[in-house]
C-alpha cells in the first residue's frame, strides 16, 4: 500500500515535468513563428534566411552559393541580386585599394536574367507573367573572380558575405567559408552594420581546420551587412588572373605598333629633298607677305595676316598715325588708321583685309578693332590654308599620312585612358571622362591663340598642357593604384604620343614647288639676317623704298628687329603712310613700329569674353557583396 503511493507520487511529478517541457517546446515554437511572422517588411518583401557559402580558391577566386528565404507580404514576381563588379577596399588602417572583378558560372534555381548597370551585374529572378506570395526560397550560385590581390607585404581575404545594398530587412543569416589553405584563425575579423561600422557583436564563428562556419544573433536592417577580413601571408594566393585582357594586350602592344608605321610612313612619304637655299634680296614674286609666311612655315596664322597691315600701307591703301590718348591720371599711345584709297588690286586676301578694315568709315582706332576684326583674320587665316592652297605646297599622300598619324595617336590615347577608367566606371561614363582633359587646354586657348607675345603663349600652352595633365592623372590615378601594368601602359602611350606628334610635324613632304619656294624664302631670311651695311646702302641706292618694301616680311619671318636695327646707321627717308608726333629717325621708327604692332595685334586679334565658368575591415569595406531588392 505504501509502495502504490510513492508511485502515484512519482507519476505526478513526471506528469507535471512532460507538460512544463511540452509547454516549453510550445512556447519556443510560438516565439519563432513570432519572430517569423512579425517580420517589419519593406516595400512588401524580407529576406527570412540567407545563408553564404564560399569556397576560397588558391587563385583568389570565389565559388560562391546563395541560399536565400524571400516572404514576400505582398504580390511580388521575384527578386533581384545586384553584384559589384568593381570594389573600393577600405582598411581600418587608412589604405584604400581597387579591384574589377569578373563573374562567371552563373547559376539560379529559378528562371533569370542578367543585366549590367552602373558597376554591377543584376540578376533578374522571377517570371513576369506569374507573382507569388508568403515563403519563397532561391539558390543562386556564380564565381566571383577578384584577380590580383592588393595587399601590400600581404595578401587577404576581405568579403562582404552580406552586402550592404538590400533595401529590406534580413534574419537567420549564416555562412560557411571554406579556405584553401591553413591560416591564422588569430586574424579573422569580422564587422557588421551599416557601411563603415566596426561592430561585431553577434557575430558568433568557429574554426575547424580550413572551415569557418558562423551566423550572425539578429536581424539586419535594410542597407546593413556582415564582412570578413582575415590576413594571409604574402604569396596565399597564386595563379591569380593578372588582369591581362585582350585591351590591356592592346594597350601595351599599339603604340609601339604606332610609332613604327608612322617612322615608316614618314620614311616613304615625308622626307623632303634637300633644300638648296639661293641668295635672295627680295621675297619671291608676286606674293604678299602672309603667303610668304604660309609658304615658309606649310600653315599661315594670324600674325602672318595682320603683317598686311603694313604691306598694304606700303602699297598706298593705309596711313599709320600715332596719337596720345588721355586718360585720368596717364597718356598712353595709340593708333589710328585711316584709309588713303579703294583696293584696287587683284589678291583676294588684300581685298577682304582692307574692305573689312574699313568697313563703315575711312578711319578706325584701336576700340574699333576689338572684339570684332578677329572673324576677318579668321576668314583669311582658313582661306590661306585651303586644301587647294596646301596641295600645291605639299604631296598629297604626306597630308594623308599626317591624318592617318593623328587619328592613331587618338585611338591610343583613347585605348590608355578608357582602359584605365572602365576599371571604375561605365564603357559610356568611362569615354566622356575622357574628353576632361581637353578642358584644360580650352582653359588657356585664348593666350595659346591670340597673343602675340611668344613668351605669353608658351606659358599659356605650357598652363594648358599641366592643367590636362593634372586632370588626366587625378582621372587614371585609382588604375595605376590597382595595378602597376597600367602605369607601364599610360608610359608607354604617352612616350608614344609624343613620338607621333613629332613625326606629324615633319610628315608633309614638300612639292617640288613648295621645296623650291622654300629655297628661296630661306636664302632670303639668311640674307636678312646677315647683310652687310654696304650691300644694304647699295639696295637702298638702287631702290629707296627697299627698306620698306621688305619690312612686312620680316614679320612673318620673325626677323623684324634685326631688320630695323641695321638700318639704324642708313639713311632713309620716311615713308608716306607713317605719321608720327616727332621727326623721323629709325630709332623712334623703331620704337613707334613695336608699339603700334602690338596695339594692333592685341585689338585685331581681341575675341569677346567666354561665358565659360569654371567651377583592419569596415562594414561593406570589402569586396563583393552587393544587394538586391524585389520586383
Amino acid at each position: 500500500m505504501k509502495k502504490s503511493g510513492i508511485n502515484k507520487k512519482i507519476l505526478f511529478l513526471l506528469t507535471i515535468v512532460i507538460c512544463l517541457f511540452s509547454g516549453l517546446f510550445s512556447t519556443s515554437q510560438y516565439v519563432y513563428a513570432q519572430e517569423f511572422t512579425s517580420l517589419d517588411c519593406i516595400d512588401g518583401y524580407c529576406l527570412s534566411s540567407y545563408d553564404v557559402n564560399i569556397i576560397v580558391n588558391e587563385n583568389n577566386t570565389f565559388e560562391i552559393t546563395e541560399k536565400i528565404g524571400v516572404f514576400f507580404d505582398i504580390p511580388k514576381h521575384g527578386i533581384f541580386r545586384k553584384i559589384p563588379l568593381k570594389n573600393t577596399v577600405t582598411r581600418l588602417d587608412g589604405t584604400t585599394s581597387y579591384n574589377r572583378v569578373k563573374i562567371s558560372e552563373i547559376s539560379v534555381s529559378e528562371s533569370y536574367k542578367i543585366d549590367r548597370e552602373k558597376g554591377y551585374k543584376i540578376i533578374n529572378i522571377g517570371n513576369a507573367n506569374r507573382t507569388l506570395t508568403g515563403e519563397k526560397d532561391y539558390t543562386i550560385k556564380y564565381t566571383y573572380d577578384i584577380g590580383k590581390d592588393t595587399g601590400k607585404n600581404y595578401d587577404e581575404l576581405y568579403f562582404n558575405i552580406i552586402g550592404n545594398d538590400w533595401d529590406t530587412n534580413i534574419s537567420n543569416v549564416t555562412f560557411t567559408i571554406t579556405m584553401p589553405k591553413e591560416f591564422d584563425e588569430k586574424k579573422i575579423g569580422f564587422s557588421r552594420g551599416s557601411r563603415g561600422s566596426t561592430k561585431s557583436s553577434n557575430i558568433l564563428y568557429e574554426v575547424n581546420g580550413k572551415v569557418i562556419t558562423g551566423r550572425y544573433n539578429g536581424r539586419l536592417r535594410a542597407e546593413e551587412g556582415i564582412t570578413v577580413r582575415l590576413e594571409l601571408p604574402e604569396g596565399y594566393f597564386v595563379g591569380v588572373n593578372k588582369g591581362i585582357d585582350l585591351v590591356m594586350i592592346l594597350a601595351l602592344c599599339l603604340p609601339i605598333i604606332f610609332v613604327l608605321i608612322s617612322f615608316f610612313m614618314w620614311i616613304k612619304y615625308g622626307r623632303d629633298d634637300q633644300v638648296v637655299e639661293t641668295v635672295e634680296f627680295y621675297p619671291p614674286t608676286g606674293l604678299n607677305s602672309a603667303e610668304v609666311g604660309f609658304l615658309y612655315k606649310g600653315k599661315a596664322d594670324e600674325n602672318d595676316v595682320i603683317s598686311l597691315l603694313v604691306y598694304l600701307a606700303n602699297k598706298g591703301y593705309i596711313k599709320i598715325m600715332e596719337f596720345e590718348q588721355k586718360g585720368i591720371f596717364s597718356k598712353k599711345k595709340s593708333f589710328k588708321l585711316l584709309k588713303t584709297k579703294d583696293y584696287d588690286g587683284d589678291n583676294e586676301y588684300e581685298k577682304i583685309f582692307l574692305e573689312d578694315l574699313f568697313r563703315s568709315k575711312d578711319e578706325v582706332t584701336a576700340k574699333d578693332l576689338t572684339n570684332s576684326f578677329y572673324l576677318t583674320l579668321e576668314e583669311i587665316t582658313k582661306k590661306i590654308n585651303s586644301k587647294e592652297n596646301k596641295e600645291k605646297v605639299f604631296a598629297g599622300n604626306s597630308l594623308k599620312n599626317g591624318y592617318w598619324v593623328i587619328l592613331m595617336s587618338v585611338i591610343v590615347y583613347l585605348l590608355i585612358t578608357v582602359k584605365a577608367l572602365i576599371e571604375f566606371d561605365e564603357i559610356s561614363i568611362a569615354l566622356f571622362k575622357s574628353l576632361i582633359p581637353i578642358f584644360g587646354i580650352s582653359l588657356f586657348y585664348p593666350m595659346i591663340r591670340y597673343k602675340k607675345s611668344l613668351f605669353l603663349r608658351t606659358l599659356g600652352t605650357i598652363l594648358g598642357i599641366v592643367t590636362s595633365g593634372f586632370l588626366w592623372m587625378l582621372m587614371i590615378k585609382p588604375a595605376i593604384e590597382f595595378d602597376s601594368l597600367y602605369l607601364v601602359a599610360l608610359l608607354l602611350g604617352f612616350v608614344s604620343i609624343l613620338l607621333m606628334t613629332f613625326f606629324y610635324k615633319i610628315m608633309s613632304q614638300r612639292t617640288q614647288y613648295g621645296n623650291e619656294m622654300l629655297g628661296k624664302i630661306k636664302g632670303f631670311k639668311s640674307f636678312l639676317e646677315a647683310a652687310e651695311k654696304s650691300r644694304l646702302e647699295a639696295l637702298v641706292m638702287e631702290k629707296p623704298s627697299y627698306f620698306f618694301d621688305i619690312l612686312p616680311y620680316t614679320y612673318v619671318l620673325g626677323v623684324s628687329d634685326k631688320w630695323i636695327d641695321k638700318f639704324e646707321t642708313i639713311a632713309v627717308q620716311a615713308p608716306n603712310w607713317y605719321d608720327a608726333n616727332n621727326a623721323f629717325n629709325m630709332v623712334g621708327f623703331h620704337i613707334f613700329m613695336h608699339s603700334t604692332m602690338n596695339s594692333v595685334t592685341d585689338a585685331m586679334s581681341s575675341t569677346p569674353p567666354s561665358s565659360t565658368s569654371t567651377g583592419g575591415g569596415f562594414s561593406g569595406g570589402g569586396s563583393g557583396g552587393g544587394g538586391g531588392g524585389s520586383w
